[in-house]
């Protein structure tokens, strides 16, 4: 483990339009939450365009949303789906709403701010993962292989496609 590693990661405060303020920290609920969303890691770090030709706003409402999650923060409001292998998959986009008062983060999020909250998302995001895994001879761009928890009292696998009910009566 490397000394001094902070899994929180905090990035510094943004401001809301409702005038309150909060601290972007990613921990391993929220950094687990966008891996789900994205595929993997490096999917969630390109997932803003910084070139003006593709999605900008909607990317950074889940990277900050998540960054907000916990107690006196935010809440993520998602569908799920499981596929017949078993992978897990978060179908639509996240909806983070806040605990005290139920607002929604989208709604709080100031446009002319996008610049300062992709700012607070790399600050964050990049504290929390320094030293991340531990293994400071891995080549750069080694693969890491996640294992599913497997299945929980709210999941339950898909049924192949092939399955036919048995018909009742015959």
């Amino acid at each position: 483990m490397t000394a001094g590693m902070d899994l929180l990661g905090d990035g510094g405060t943004i401001p809301l339009s409702d005038g309150t303020e909060i601290t972007l920290r990613y921990s391993m609920r929220a950094i687990a939450l966008l891996e789900q969303r994205y595929g993997s890691i490096n999917a969630v770090q390109g997932a803003i365009d910084t070139t003006g030709h593709g999605a900008a706003f909607g990317p950074i409402i889940q990277l900050v949303g998540s960054g907000c999650l916990g107690p006196g923060g935010f809440e993520p409001h998602y569908r799920e789906h499981q596929d017949a292998k078993g992978e897990r998959r978060i179908t639509g986009d996240v909806t983070f709403r806040r605990r005290t008062d139920g607002a929604d983060l989208a709604d709080l999020l100031l446009p002319s701010k996008l610049h300062d909250y992709v700012g607070a998302f790399n600050s964050a995001f990049s504290k929390a993962l320094e030293g991340l895994g531990g293994n400071d001879d891995a080549p750069e761009g080694a693969a890491v292989e996640t294992v599913s928890p497997g299945l929980s009292s709210t999941t339950s696998p898909s049924v192949p496609s092939r399955f036919r009910p048995v018909t009742s009566g015959t």
